[in-house]
């Protein structure tokens, strides 16, 4: 009798390994050749063809490398859903060698200052722009209003994006996220003093004095009046762990409250007990970011990556274990708890 074999279907190749596979085979040495000749002939097309197997939205760029002599960028063009994609194809990168080196993200351009940028024509030298800065310490974040003498000669939103341009080539894509909260446009000279390297030197400054796993104590009401205390972690950025797009809430009950409705002493021990429970079973798979507490109930609020899904079952776990809810939803950006930074 014959021995049957059964064929074997090959595993598909993730997207990202694909991508990395082609660069490693002809990719880098096509591309590095057309950085230094100039001549790129299709491989701009090839480039983005090959990309689009990752995701289609995904952008790219070359530039000049701190490390390498040359720097591959994809950047998620400002898209939270997207920046985690881009971060987990870095993190799927090749070693930086001497050649090539890569980021997530644009980084700052050297002497971008100095650059004149062409409006519609109209010759807008970038070394003009200055800022009105509002910085929030606790926030570890500056309000800018961003001014140019031109801008009220722009039509629509074009001083906005100019705005924005510049701001993620002076700082960086994840700078600009990480640092510049409000952005908003002046015509006014007047409130608009600080010049750009001004904003640097704040920027370093809240650098180097930043603290780490600070918290803020908030409180307010619920929707039905009740009293609501929140711990929320500062600075509350989600740009630091790009990767955490999951939100999984965790509802406590308590029945020894105050007349407020807040926890007492006892209640209170009991839910810290619980809180580092879940946190020590979690580990570094994901992070806790702020608890809401009131009327009975503390919800602890988690993030972890979604493609991890030993992530958000740890967490569930641990849950059971104190006969606690718990609820996921996507959200990258953080944009739930946007109301608590």
């Amino acid at each position: 009798m014959g021995i049957f074999r059964r064929k074997l279907t090959p595993a598909p190749v993730h997207p990202i390994s694909a991508f990395w596979e082609w660069w490693t085979a002809e990719g880098k040495d096509r591309i590095g050749t057309a950085v230094q000749t100039g001549e790129w002939d299709d491989l701009p097309s090839v480039m983005t063809q090959q990309l689009a197997k990752v995701h289609p939205d995904l952008a790219w760029d070359t530039g000049r490398g701190h490390r390498s002599d040359h720097l591959l960028v994809v950047s998620a063009e400002g898209d939270a859903a997207l920046r985690r994609v881009a971060e987990q194809w870095l993190r799927a990168a090749p070693s930086a060698d001497e050649v090539w080196d890569f980021a997530s993200a644009r980084q700052p351009v050297p002497g971008v200052i100095e650059n004149v940028l062409d409006v519609d024509g109209t010759k807008f030298p970038l070394r003009d722009i200055r800022f009105g800065l509002s910085v929030d310490d606790l926030r570890e974040s500056i309000d800018v209003e961003v001014y140019h003498p031109l801008f009220g000669q722009m039509p629509g939103n074009e001083p906005l994006r100019v705005s924005f341009l510049f701001l993620d080539w002076l700082l960086g894509e994840d700078g600009v996220e990480r640092w510049v909260g409000a952005i908003n446009t002046t015509t006014s000279a007047d409130v608009a003093k600080a010049s750009a390297t001004d904003l640097v030197e704040a920027i370093n400054r809240m650098t180097a004095q930043a603290q780490p796993d600070n918290w803020a104590l908030l409180q307010g009401t619920t929707p039905a009046g009740e009293r609501m205390v929140v711990l929320a972690r500062r600075p509350l950025r989600w740009i630091d762990y790009p990767v955490f797009d999951l939100h999984t809430e965790v509802s406590l009950a308590y029945a020894d409250q105050r007349d407020d409705g807040l926890p007492t002493e006892t209640a209170l021990n009991r839910l810290r007990q619980i809180e580092d429970n879940i946190t020590a079973a979690l580990g570094p798979r994901g992070i806790l970011v702020a608890h809401e507490t009131a009327a009975g109930t503390r919800v602890l609020h988690y993030y972890t990556d979604s493609d991890d899904q030993n992530g958000h079952a740890s967490i569930e776990a641990a849950a059971r274990l104190v006969d606690a809810a718990t609820t996921q939803v996507p959200d990258p950006g953080w944009t739930d708890l946007r109301q608590f930074s």
